[in-house]
């Protein structure tokens, strides 16, 4: 049994290959997205142009998302403006909704981190800000921005290491900053103009390095089995493709499949899909037993995983006990992080008394329970009441 997670858990950490330049450009914009603006390759050179009157443009990287990495491009602008290396970026409905408007009709923005690019003045390339967010993160050191030239290439790049990020501009370091806000996401280039009738941003040598999700995960699930986990209630849990599948049986009630073994302090992370209405959750510090009619009680956090949307996924809830720690709040963007119909993936970081969690990457809460009442247990699947067409996950792994 152990073996097999071993196995497993050395294929999710990856630590023993090293990450290689991958170039992001060929010949045209394959692999990328326009979300605005005018875009085009020529020559190898990215090409950003916008009007005025647009909002900020984007051209995003669409082939996968990234968590660490390094990311590096040379820039130029033949009249000063502005623009941008976005990464762990998400383009989601504007937040919060305006009165009346409904989730679909909101447009939608970028959200992520931005290494800014800012010609109009001397003091502002290299800084890093929050999109749509909390604004300016770090400012740029003045030694990194002297080395910049006038309407001439300069070279950027980014380095992302699970919170720390840095920014370099020509191999001098600009900015450098410790945040959780965004753990992985999409990578966006940026053009905008602010009070220029027209302006564009080329870019060109747009390479980057994947080096995953840094540090020691180990797998609880080996894919196959569900050896290292038992069945709690009457509803049904099957491996199918490679995930662990739960469904209701026939009292259509409340199941858990929980882990045997326990944690205290943990990073925990799983991918799931849910495939119709229902109630789930991925609960932690969990003890569950049983009523005389079989009915499992748990007493444990859970990590809310809900389909509505806006959604409540990622905030935590303690059953039977306190109810939500953390009052769910639909105005922010971490209630649009989940992606309706489709896979996603839940991070729980628990140490002593302080719980953090993310949806595919964005931060949701970030919490000191001052009177905790569980710190140590096993990870649980719920599949609730009303849970019919069930959930599936895989990629489950745990970092202690």
């Amino acid at each position: 049994m152990w073996r097999a997670i071993a196995v497993a858990a050395l294929m999710l950490c990856g630590a023993a290959v090293a990450a290689e330049w991958e170039p992001m450009v060929g010949s045209d914009l394959s692999g990328w997205k326009v979300l605005g603006g005018e875009w085009s390759v020529q020559d190898g050179v990215v090409v950003g142009k916008t009007a005025k009157r647009e909002d900020s443009c984007w051209l995003l990287y669409e082939k996968r998302e990234f968590a660490d990495f390094e990311l590096e491009a040379e820039f130029m602008t033949p009249t000063p403006v502005n623009g941008g290396l976005q990464f762990r970026s998400h383009w989601l409905p504007r937040m919060p909704l305006k009165d009346g408007e409904s989730v679909e009709a909101a447009p939608k923005q970028m959200y992520g981190y931005q290494a800014n690019i800012e010609t109009r003045q001397r003091m502002a390339t290299g800084r890093l800000m929050d999109e749509n967010g909390r604004g300016y993160l770090a400012e740029p050191a003045k030694d990194a921005c002297m080395t910049l030239k006038q309407r001439d290439w300069n070279r950027m790049r980014v380095v992302a290491q699970g919170p720390v990020i840095e920014v370099y501009l020509h191999d001098v370091l600009a900015a450098r900053l410790e945040d959780e806000a965004f753990l992985k996401g999409f990578i966006s280039l940026q053009v905008f103009s602010m009070d220029a009738d027209q302006a564009e941003v080329q870019y060109r040598n747009i390479r980057v390095k994947d080096n995953g999700a840094g540090g020691k995960w180990r797998a609880l699930f080996d894919g196959t089995t569900l050896n290292g986990w038992k069945e709690w209630g009457s509803e049904t849990w099957a491996v199918e493709d490679g995930a662990i599948v739960g469904r209701s049986g026939p009292k259509k009630s409340e199941g858990y499949l929980a882990t045997l073994e326990q944690w205290k302090d943990f990073d925990v992370r799983g991918v799931f899909k849910m495939m119709g209405e229902g109630n789930f959750g991925l609960f932690y510090h969990a003890t569950i037993t049983l009523k005389d009619d079989g009915y499992p009680v748990i007493a444990g956090v859970q990590g809310e995983v809900e389909p509505a949307y806006p959604s409540k996924t990622g905030w935590i809830y303690e059953s039977y006990k306190r109810g939500w720690l953390v009052t769910p709040e639909a105005k922010t963007v971490a209630a649009v992080a989940l992606r309706p119909g489709a896979w996603n993936e839940m991070e729980i970081r628990s140490k002593g008394s302080h719980v953090t969690t993310w949806v595919n990457g964005i931060r949701v809460l970030d919490f000191e329970d001052p009177a905790p009442n569980l710190l140590e247990g096993s990870f649980a699947l719920q599949l609730h009441t009303g849970g019919t067409d069930g959930i599936a996950w895989k990629d489950l792994a745990v970092r202690e």
